[in-house]
């Protein structure tokens, strides 16, 4: 007789069928009658209902065994498990854009204004604190003379550096900003031009921040300051660059807004399919291996994150991809705040270790000497598929298993790494699962460096990436056709 309960392979409850057995076996034991004869009875019908609900219960139990892992519980459960490993849901986000809000020096920029992109639907954004434009903190600006005729010394101070330009008394007061503005073009990382009697300053870099102070006789007369406003609604909202235009709350001094730069992605709230996913990623934040601990505190502490991979040399010699000895290289994919990688970057590794990449973010150290801290992005690497299906004929295949194909590929291929090469015999069996009556599939592969270019020749069965690449493909780069 099987052993019911929880056993050393795991719950083995008991089916309604075997309970009721059971009770028929006791009772005609008991009474010496056989309380099986008659399925119709009063008996019979009081015992079906009675192991119908102990059944039940066994379900339950079996259910609640269940829900203690995170591979097999599901919803509430699932939270509930997760926290073991310190490992939460994450939540949903919402995508985050820098705008250049133009205005009056000063203008504050109330909570809860809501701004809006000119396209067709339009997507709202808005800011949960009150903001403010300010030359304090600015990125472009309309320098004018504020006491015409002066004879005083123009004097403008960019970050901490002094400009002055001595009027000429002969000369207009758009001559005499016509000077001030060749001064200022000497300015690192500035251009000035003079327009309508107004000296447009602005930052090369369109995201940055500057200080902006100027003698009494200079004044302006709009100020662009760059303020981050997040979509309304959750999820990674892409908007093209300089399609934020609207303001769709009036706020005095005002003026213009649009938004500049990149975003930082947000995402929906992560389904139990991903949790389950994330949960292995994320549990090495407490391994002792320093670059398994890099990649969880990136994928746990950086929104926008949406692969990463952690290479490391601990030699004493410059590796064959040129990393430093003893550093480690972060090759992160996604849409980010770069500060706040490099961040827990310098928070995570250990003491000494050096990073390796071409983009370089500067940190205040402790006493506030300079820190960089190096990443790479992936180079992207484009895998175009040709699928040939092969039918048995005994089994109608579904009508849209040139959908289920599309979906299976690129689902897997969006959860690659930078560094991982791809072999699509890994997913062969979800193909045979998803779609009945197939003999057999053949795949082939190209990879192209151009995003649109469509290949002549699909030569491989598996491509190879390196520490720097990262594989991507669509539903528009798989082809699939019928063999035979």
């Amino acid at each position: 007789m099987p052993d019911y309960g929880l056993t050393p392979t795991g719950p083995n409850t008991k089916r309604l069928d075997v309970i009721l057995d059971e009770m028929h076996t006791q009772l005609s034991e008991a009474w010496g009658v056989n309380t099986r004869k008659d399925p119709q009875s009063f008996l019979n019908h009081l015992l079906t209902n009675i192991a119908d609900q102990l059944a039940d219960l066994w379900a339950f139990g079996e259910d609640v065994y269940y829900s203690q892992y995170p591979t097999s519980a599901e919803g509430a459960s699932l939270d509930y498990s997760a926290e073991y490993g310190g490992i939460v849901r994450e939540a949903a986000a919402k995508s985050y854009y820098r705008v250049l809000c133009t205005g009056k020096d000063g203008t504050i920029i109330p909570a809860r204004t809501i701004i809006a992109s000119n396209t067709t639907p339009a997507t709202q954004l808005s800011i949960t604190e009150n903001a403010q434009i300010t030359s304090a903190d600015f990125n472009t600006a309309k320098i004018i003379i504020a006491e015409p005729g002066t004879k005083s010394v123009l004097a403008v101070e960019l970050n901490s550096e002094l400009y002055q330009f001595e009027p000429d008394s002969t000369k207009t007061d758009a001559e005499n900003l016509a000077g001030l503005a060749g001064v200022l073009n000497a300015a690192p990382g500035f251009t000035a031009k003079v327009e309508e009697r107004a000296i447009v300053l602005a930052a090369e870099d369109e995201i940055s921040s500057n200080t902006l102070i100027m003698s009494e006789n200079l004044t302006t007369e709009s100020v662009g300051s760059v303020i981050t406003f997040s979509t309304v609604e959750d999820g990674d909202i892409l908007i093209p660059p300089g399609v934020v235009t609207k303001i769709q709350m009036a706020v005095a001094g005002l003026e213009s807004v649009t938004n500049v730069g990149g975003y930082i992605a947000g995402r929906k709230a992560e389904t139990d399919t991903e949790l389950r996913q994330s949960y292995i990623d994320k549990i090495y934040n407490r391994s002792s291996s320093m670059a398994e601990s890099i990649r969880s505190a990136i994928l746990e502490q950086v929104q926008g994150v949406s692969t990463c991979t952690v290479y490391e040399n601990y030699t004493n010699l410059v590796d064959e991809y040129g990393r430093y000895p003893h550093s480690v290289e972060v090759v992160a994919d996604g849409e980010f705040d770069e500060i706040l990688l490099a961040q827990v970057i310098l928070n995570t590794k250990a003491g000494g270790i050096n990073t390796y990449g071409s983009r370089e973010i500067d940190l205040p150290g402790l006493y506030g000497e300079p820190i960089t801290i190096r990443y790479n992005k992936p180079v992207p690497v484009y895998i175009w598929f040709k699928v040939v299906v092969f039918m048995n004929g005994s089994t109608n295949a579904p009508t849209n298993y040139v959908d289920l194909i599309e979906g299976i590929i690129t689902e897997w291929m969006d959860g690659l790494s930078a560094g991982d090469d791809v072999a699509p015999q890994t997913i062969i069996h979800k193909l045979y699962a998803m779609i009945p009556g197939v003999d057999y599939f053949d795949i082939y592969l190209s990879s192209t460096e151009d995003e649109v270019a469509l290949p002549s020749e699909y030569p491989d069965r598996r491509v190879e990436i390196t520490d720097r690449q990262k594989a991507y493909t669509s539903p528009g780069r798989i082809e699939v056709t019928l063999g035979g």
